[in-house]
C-alpha cells in the first residue's frame, strides 16, 4: 500500500537516479538498528497506543487543524524521519472524519483481504490473509500476506510482506488495528520473479521494518479515524533524506484516503 512523488521535476529524477535499487549497494540489517527501532516503537506503544486505549483521545483533539479535520480533510503530522543506529525511522500519522462511517465498515474492509486489490491499488500486487485460532468476535487475529510494489520510470522494487495483525473492538464506539510486519523480503529483479528474493535483512534497505497502528472511534454520527505508519529503512541518501519523509507522508495520506473511499459505497 504505497503512494509516490512529484516534488519538483528536476529533483524527483535526480532523486529516483540516485536511489535507483541497480546503483545501490545491498545493506545488512544489524542488531543495533533493530533495537532502535523496537525502542522507538515500544515507547510510541506505552504513550499514544495505551492513550487511546484507556482514554479514547486521539492527537487531532489538540491540533490547531482540528476544524480542517472535522470538515472531512485529511491532516497528516510527520513525527520522526532521522538516521538511527545504521537505518532511518520514517514515522507519520494521520486524522480523518469520514461522516457517515462507522467501525463496523472500516473492520470489515481492513479484514477483506481477497479485495484488498481493488481497495489499496494500484500499489499492491496480491493479498490474502488467515484467520488464527486465537481470535475472538472483539479481537480479530490475522497473519495477512502481502505483495508490494513501487514502480516509477527509473525504478521497481518489488516485496512480498508478512504481517501480524490484530483488529479489536475496545467497546462498541472505539477501535483499534495493530499490525507489525514479521517477514519483510526484496525481490533480487521485480521484472524476473524466477531470480528469487534477497535474504531478509540484506537487501536494498527502502523496507526493512512497518509497523501500522489504526485508531477508531464513532463520534457525530460518522467515525474518526487515525492512522500511525512507522518504518524503518536503510540511513537516508545525502541530500535526499526528504524522500523518506515524502513517501511516508503520502502512504499515510493515500491510506487514509483509500480506507474512505472502500467505505463509502457500504453507507
Amino acid at each position: 500500500m504505497r503512494s509516490y512523488i512529484l516534488a519538483g521535476t528536476m529533483a524527483f529524477l535526480a532523486c529516483c537516479v540516485t536511489l535507483h535499487a541497480g546503483l545501490l549497494p545491498t545493506l545488512q540489517l544489524d542488531k543495533p538498528t533493530i533495537q532502535a527501532f523496537d525502542d522507538y516503537i515500544a515507547q510510541f506503544e506505552k504513550t499514544v497506543y495505551a492513550s487511546f486505549t484507556s482514554s479514547g483521545k486521539l492527537w487531532i483533539d489538540n491540533d490547531s487543524r482540528k476544524n480542517i479535520f472535522d470538515s472531512g480533510k485529511a491532516v497528516i503530522e510527520p513525527r520522526e524521519n532521522q538516521d538511527v543506529a545504521n537505518g532511518s525511522i520514517h514515522h507519520f500519522e494521520g486524522a480523518l472524519h469520514i461522516d457517515g462511517g462507522t467501525i463496523a465498515q472500516v473492520n470489515h474492509v481492513m479484514q477483506d483481504y481477497r479485495n484488498y486489490r481493488a481497495y489499496f491499488r494500484p500499489d499492491l500486487v496480491t493479498a490474502s490473509g488467515e484467520l488464527l485460532p486465537d481470535s475472538s468476535p472483539n479481537d480479530r487475529h490475522y497473519h495477512g500476506t502481502l505483495q508490494l510494489t513501487q514502480t516509477t520510470m527509473w525504478m521497481q522494487v518489488v516485496y512480498n510482506t508478512v504481517y501480524d495483525t490484530h483488529y479489536k473492538l475496545l467497546d462498541k464506539d472505539r477501535w483499534i488495528s495493530r499490525s507489525v510486519s514479521i517477514d519483510v523480503r526484496e525481490m533480487i529483479d521485480a521484472k524476473n520473479p524466477a531470480a528469487g528474493f534477497f535474504p531478509g535483512g540484506n537487501d536494498h534497505g527502502f523496507i526493512w521494518r512497518t509497523n501500522t497502528y489504526w485508531f477508531g472511534r464513532e463520534r457525530n454520527g460518522g467515525i474518526d479515524l487515525s492512522l500511525d505508519s512507522i518504518t524503518l529503512s536503510r540511513p537516508n541518501v545525502t541530500g535526499f533524506g526528504w524522500f523518506g519523509a515524502k513517501r511516508s507522508h503520502d502512504v499515510v495520506e493515500k491510506m487514509l484516503r483509500d480506507i474512505k473511499a472502500a467505505i463509502e459505497p457500504r453507507r
